[in-house]
């Protein structure tokens, strides 16, 4: 019993024993503005999302709403979490989405070979 007890504390120590941090959909949000935060943030160091889905909507869900956006970061997991609320909200074909730690994104072409 005594052993186990000190190795819950070393691994609660050592960070290991907390319960990780889900993500909470708190709802969709746009991206931060790219050439704002690159007067106080190096380009280089700014984090580039993209995301496009789709979601169905309409009397009958019968209909397809597509939305593609895009935004800028501080840091790879504020840009994860983006992505996720996203794709909470259009859960449909989202195939052009992506964080990437670059001054210059390139845009993808869906389907491309």
């Amino acid at each position: 019993m005594r052993v186990s007890t000190v190795l819950a504390a070393g691994l609660l120590a050592a960070g290991l024993g907390g319960a990780a941090e889900a993500y909470e959909f708190t709802g969709t949000f746009p991206g931060g503005d790219c050439t704002a935060m690159a007067r106080s943030i190096p380009p280089s160091k700014l984090w580039y999302g993209h995301f496009t889905g789709q979601r169905q909507w309409g009397l009958n869900l019968n209909r397809l709403d597509t939305r593609t956006v895009s935004g800028c970061f501080r840091t790879r997991a504020e840009c994860d979490n983006w992505l996720y609320q996203w794709r909470s909200a259009f859960q449909y074909n989202f195939w052009n989405d992506y964080c990437v730690l670059s001054d210059q994104p390139r845009p993808r072409r869906p389907y491309a070979g």
